[in-house]
This record gives structure tokens, sequence and C-alpha cells, in this order.
């Protein structure tokens, strides 16, 4: 590797992780400006192999044994109390995904009869499902945060953190902005979708990746409440919760808290302006045995 080239962290069996834990040595450290790119495995490389229509998932797995993420990655600087602003740069799928359906899980799990495995192949830049249905790939990270406040949390829950919140803005140009809870962040990534429909619906094309990163600032002393997303022209607020009901509140009282914030103006200004032009939307409502996830989104402009 040369002075130019960007730091690489290997899916090495060493370095994916099911739990986040306080005491996991950091496998390598960055600093403001620097890019990377992180290695990641499929949501079941720790469970067990995909790689046939054969393979099937007859009972959901334990939830402590999915979403490895690649990780820690220490971020210079970053204490308690900060912001984490990482960009995503670029997300190479490899060569075949899956999607799983699972008995009791899934929006359709009162319609269809699983289990049900559909192994995609990624051919010219399209996710092949049969010789007459493909889609051009959108690769989406379905997991990217800093170490939870809270020791040992599940790679598989989604938090304030960041984590598992498979937002479909979570993809190539955006900038997440992540508190920070432990000293130097530790970055966690994971759970890479070559596809994946709004709500998913089942899974995403769950997919061996590798992610370019971008460390783009640590903000001093702005404690978020939670994780949000940045786009070329959009702010996104996720949140998550055990009911839609709960997490569409919660996502809208980030985004409103915002305006208020940036706008100077009241609550119930903010509440207009989000009826005129806000959007909720359903990010994950997989009905998998942990919280759904959605996102409140405005424009900037």
């Amino acid at each position: 590797m040369t002075t130019s080239d960007p730091l690489r962290v290997t899916r090495d069996k060493a370095h994916l992780h099911l739990e986040l834990r306080h005491d996991l040595e950091p496998i390598a450290r960055v600093a403001v400006g620097q890019t990377l790119l992180v290695e990641t495995e499929d949501n079941f490389a720790l469970y067990r192999e995909m790689t046939s229509d054969a393979d099937l998932i007859p009972a959901p797995p334990p939830l402590k044994e999915l979403n490895p993420l690649t990780g820690p990655i220490a971020v210079a600087g970053a204490e308690p109390g900060d912001t984490l602003i990482v960009e995503i740069v670029e997300i190479a799928v490899e060569g075949h995904g899956h999607i799983a359906l699972v008995e009791g899980t899934g929006v359709l799990k009162n319609y269809v009869s699983p289990p049900h495995t559909k192994i995609w192949q990624i051919v010219a830049g399209e996710a092949v499902f049969n010789d007459a249905i493909r889609f051009p790939i959108r690769p989406i990270l379905g997991s990217i945060g800093t170490m939870p406040e809270t020791d040992g949390v599940y790679a598989i829950y989604p938090g304030p953190y960041g984590g598992n919140l498979d937002d479909a803005n979570s993809t190539i140009g955006s900038c997440y902005h992540l508190p920070v809870y432990r000293p130097e962040a530790m970055l966690m990534v994971g759970d890479v979708h070559a596809n994946q429909g709004d709500a998913e619906i089942a899974m995403g094309i769950e997919i061996d990746g590798v992610v370019t990163l971008r460390i783009v600032d640590v903000v001093k002393g702005e404690a978020l409440p939670y994780a949000r997303i940045e786009t070329a022209d959009t702010w996104v607020f996720p949140a998550d919760a055990p009911t839609l009901e709960e997490a569409i509140q919660i996502s809208a009282s980030f985004a409103a808290r915002f305006l208020v914030e940036r706008l100077g103006i009241t609550l119930e200004d903010a509440a207009h302006i989000l009826s005129a032009v806000g959007n909720i939307r359903i990010s994950q409502a997989a009905f998998a045995g942990y919280n759904v996830t959605v996102r409140t989104e405005f424009p900037k402009r």
C-alpha cells in the first residue's frame, strides 16, 4: 500500500462482530479527511452459507447470530458528546446475494409459504431474478453506527447510534451524522444490500460488499438525540420503536425539533412546515423480532 492508497479493513472472521461490546479493540484507526474501504459480509455469514435456492431457513434464526458488522474502527479525536460525520463514497457488491422468506417474519408473512430462498446473481450492474426479470442494482448500506452507550447490543438492532436502520437513503453520496458515545466513536459497518425497497418487505438482497467511506468531520459538543442522514437535497431523520405508530411520532419529533433549532421557530410552526413538505416513509417493517424503523424526510431548500 502506498501513502495515497486508502486504508482497507478486511472481512476476516476476527473483524466481524454480532454484539457491540465495549471491550472490543479497534481493528483500525482513522482521522478526519481520511478515506477507507471496509469489506462486509452478508446478514447470515456467521449463521449459515447461502449459495443456492435450496439453502432454506426453516425457522427464524436467533437474533444474536445475525448481521455481522466489520469493526470497530476508531476515529481520532471523537469523544462522547460529539457528532461523527461519515460520507458513503461507494458501495461495491459481490457476484450474488440472497433473499430468504422465513416463517413468521416479513410484511407478507400471513400470505406466503416459507421457507423459500432466492439467490440473485449480479451481472453487469443488474440483479437477475430470472432470464426475463432483472433490475438495476442500487446498493445501500443497511448498518453503520458508532458504539452504543449500552454495552452488548446485538448487531441486528437499530438505535440512536445508527446501526441497522435499513434506510434507502443510506447510499452512495449520502452522509451519516452519528452521535458519539464512546471514546474514538468505534465505528461499525455492515449489512450491504444490492437492492432494497422501502419497508424491506422480507429482506433486501443480502450480499457481501466493499464500502468506501470518508471521515468528513468530528463536530465537537453536538450531542444529537439520534443518528440522521444528509443527502444532496434532503435531511433524513430516522427512528425506531416497537410499533410503526410510535416510530413515526418519534421520527417526526426529531425533524420538528431540528427545524425549531435551525430556523428559530416554534414547534407549532415546524408542524405546519412538515405538513406541507415533509414525508414519513417506512424503512424496515420486516416484523422479525426487533424494532421497526421509519424516517421523516424534508428538502433542504
